[in-house]
Parts: structure tokens; sequence; C-alpha cells
């Protein structure tokens, strides 16, 4: 028996139900990104702009766990999906049995390396002397938290393949909320510092854990999950793997090349560090919709592959990309006009604020050609093809867009090179997705294209 706040993307017509799937997904990628939003703003504007740098100089640090889990958590989104479009509700436990399990891991695992290799990760970021020890206390701290983000993302992507795209932005905002009190709290309060904001997020984050493994309960009669009684199998840890561990690498690629530009950036004074960093977080908000878009799509696909819909297939992932790109321009055209007031919101300092308008206003308009990279490798993904996904989007945002800062950096020692990397390296991928996508053998015998 389905929750009433699931919806199936096998039936029905598709526009329909992909809105009313996809925009609590939105909303909820919207309140997950606010936890480094509000972060950042508590560091700028209550403790320093020291602080928000030094936040800002770990930023790609601290998501290498996330994009690891990214992978992994797709993966399982995907198998849950493609078993429950077929009504196969036994392999349907097996695969969200395995998926904790593999999330408590790793998160342990992220946990306890993130102690470890916090003085190398932080070295080879070319971090300051004087950023150096509020970045240390910032992510030793951030990093323990890695098993709580771990457990709810896990969470979330099956309560997504299952229908249910409602209860994750819930929690989201109950999270957030949470976290934004504590972190005022931590920091003015008790005047903890760097290291208050970054407990306000493990904190919220448990809690998050707490209500998202408390739901899975509720979504279907025929699933059972009880944490202490996890029974994980191990050929679905293998097709797990198979799929995830493709995406963990080249999310893990990507963030390592985004960590090495921001070695670049780190040579630059302070100021320049943190409007760079505010700029990523105000594009941020412009790549929501079209990431949100990709999770449903990856859903969607899935199910429908499951259940034999190929038509449906096909019709859904126009439909996505045409919903991607309306969006995802307005968003655009927004955030462009509206740069200053938006990055002003994280520090008031003027240096902090010209850069950051002038980083926003020349990459923006490359989140375009990234919304058919997202939609066309994530219904590939959606299908088992995960390899060529991860090649295209190393190749263009890892390989391609690094050697344009260093070649570029060589020859001149200017913040622009960093602007236009983004422009660069977004637009390629756009294109090979799209190139791949159109006239690949694979999408027309996957039934991803007639």
């Amino acid at each position: 028996m389905r929750s009433k706040s699931n919806v199936d993307l096998t039936k029905g017509v598709i526009w329909k139900q992909l809105l009313l799937f996809v925009w609590p997904i939105i909303l909820a990628s919207v309140f997950e990104q606010l936890y480094n939003i509000t972060n950042s703003m508590i560091a700028g504007n209550l403790i320093s702009t020291n602080a928000l740098s030094a936040i800002s100089a770990t930023s790609q640090i601290t998501i290498i766990s996330h994009y690891f889990l990214y992978g992994i958590s797709t993966a399982c989104g995907i198998l849950v999906s493609n078993y429950y479009g077929a009504r196969d509700m036994e392999n349907v436990q097996k695969a969200v049995d395995t998926g904790l399990v593999v999330a408590i891991v790793g998160g342990l695992i992220f946990a306890l390396g993130g102690q470890v290799l916090a003085p190398f990760l932080l070295k080879i970021s070319n971090i300051n002397r004087v950023l150096y020890s509020d970045a240390e206390k910032y992510l030793r701290v951030y990093m323990i938290g890695s098993i709580a983000v771990f457990i709810y993302n896990m969470s979330f992507f099956v309560m997504r393949s299952l229908g249910d795209s409602r209860h994750p932005l819930y929690f989201l905002m109950v999270s957030c909320v949470l976290n934004i009190i504590l972190g005022v709290v931590l920091v003015k309060v008790f005047d903890l510092g760097v290291i208050g904001i970054a407990l306000a997020t493990v904190i919220s984050e448990l809690i998050t854990d707490v209500l998202a493994l408390h739901s899975l309960t509720t979504l279907d009669e025929n699933l059972t999950v009880n944490i202490l009684k996890l029974h994980p199998d191990k050929k679905m840890i293998g097709k797990m793997m198979a799929l995830g561990i493709p995406a963990s690498f080249q999310n893990i690629l990507i963030a390592l090349s985004e960590m090495m530009i921001q070695s670049h950036v780190n040579l630059f004074p302070n100021e320049v560090i943190a409007g760079i960093g505010v700029a990523n977080k105000v594009a941020i908000w412009v790549r929501l919709p079209m990431q949100s878009i990709t999770v449903i799509l990856t859903n969607y696909v899935g199910q429908n592959l499951g259940a034999k819909e190929y038509e449906r297939v096909q019709k859904g992932i126009e439909i996505c990309n045409m919903i991607g790109v309306a969006i995802t321009l307005v968003c655009c055209i927004v955030v462009f006009i509206a740069a200053e007031p938006f990055v002003s919101m994280f520090d008031k300092d003027a240096t902090v604020i010209e850069v950051g308008v002038a980083m926003t206003r020349y990459t923006i308009f490359s989140s375009i050609p990234l919304v058919y990279s997202h939609m066309y490798n994530g219904a590939c993904r959606a299908s088992g093809n995960v390899r060529i996904p991860m090649l295209l989007s190393v190749l263009s945002q890892c390989i391609c867009r690094y050697l344009f800062v260093y070649i570029g950096m060589k020859l001149t020692f200017d913040i622009r090179v960093i602007y236009l990397s983004s422009l660069f390296g977004y637009t390629l991928s756009g294109i090979f997705a799209t190139l791949y996508f159109r006239l690949s053998s694979y999408t027309k015998e996957a039934h991803l294209r007639p």
C-alpha cells in the first residue's frame, strides 16, 4: 500500500506528475543549501571576514565526502526505483537495507579520515597562516558530522525513489531553522566562533537522521526498516558499487579539481577569497532547480524503465529538459541583475562585494548548458550507464577546466582567469553530454530516445 504522500511516476499525465513531484525537491534543495549559506552569513556578520574566508577556503574539502555519498545514494535510488517500478518489493527491501549499511560505514570512514587528513588537505589547499586556525577547527568538527549527512541523504534518495518527495522537504525545513538558531546562539552567546557554526550543523543533521529513519517505516507496508536489524545483501552491494563508484569517483574528481582551483584562489588577498566563496554560494541557488529536476528525472526514468514504459521515458526526458532550461534561465537573469544585493548579504566589505559580483556575472549564464549535462547524464545513469557520463564530466569540468586555470595563471596572474574557467568548463560539459546523448547508439538501444 502506497503512502498518500507518494507519487506514482509510471502513470498519469507526465508533466503534471513531474511538477507534482519536483516542487518539494526544489524547496528541499533550497533548505539544504541554507546550511552552508547561513554558516557563511553567520561567520561574515557575527564573527569576521577572516572567519568567512576560512569557511570559504575549506568549502571544497568539506563537500568531497558529500560528493562521494551522492554517487552511492544515486545508485541506491536507481536500484530502488527500478525494482519499485517492476513492483519487486523483495529487492526493494534488500536495496534499502544495503544502502543504509553503506551509509553508516561510509560516514564513519569519512568522519575518522577527516580528522587524520585535515592537515594534509589544508596544506594542499594553500590555506594561509591567518586563516589556518579557524579553517582547521571548522573542518574537523564539520567532518565529524559525515555519518549524519550520509544517513539522511541515503534515506532521502530512498524516499524519492518510492515516490515521496515531501517528507525530505519537511525534515530539512525543521533542521535548517534549528541550524540557524543553534548557530547564532553558539556564536553570539557562547562565543564558540567557527566551532559553534560547525557544531550547530552537526546537531541539526543528527535530528534530520532521526526524522528520516522514522519516516522510512511508514512509506510502504511491504517495507520494513529497523536501524538495529539491517540485512545487507552481498549481490546488492556489488550492484550498488558498480553504479555508484563511477559517479562518486566523478564527483570526487570534480571536488578535487575545485580544490586545486581553490589553491590558486587562495594565493589572492583574503577579501578576494571571500568574494569568490560568496559568488560560488550565490551560483548554487541558480543551479538548485536543475539539480532537483535531475533527481526527479533519475527516479522517473528508473521507475518507467522498470515498468517498461519506454515512450514515457523519452517524453519525460524532453519535458525535464524544457522545465530545467526555463527555470534556470529565469534564475540566471534575476541573479545577474541582483548580484550586488545577493553578495552583500554575506559581507559588507567593498572588495568582497566587488569580487563576488564580478564572479557571479561572469559565470552565471554557463548554468544553461550545464542543464543539458545534468539531464542527459542523469538519464544515462538511471539506465545503468554510469561510465560515459563520468568520463565526459571529468574531461570537461576537471581536466579541461583545471588546464584553463593552470595555463591562464601562468600567462597572467589575474582573477578573471578563475571567472572564465567556470564559463569554459560548464559550457564544455553541456556540449559533450548533448552530443553523446543525441548521437550514441547506446541511448537509442536503452530506449532513452526514439
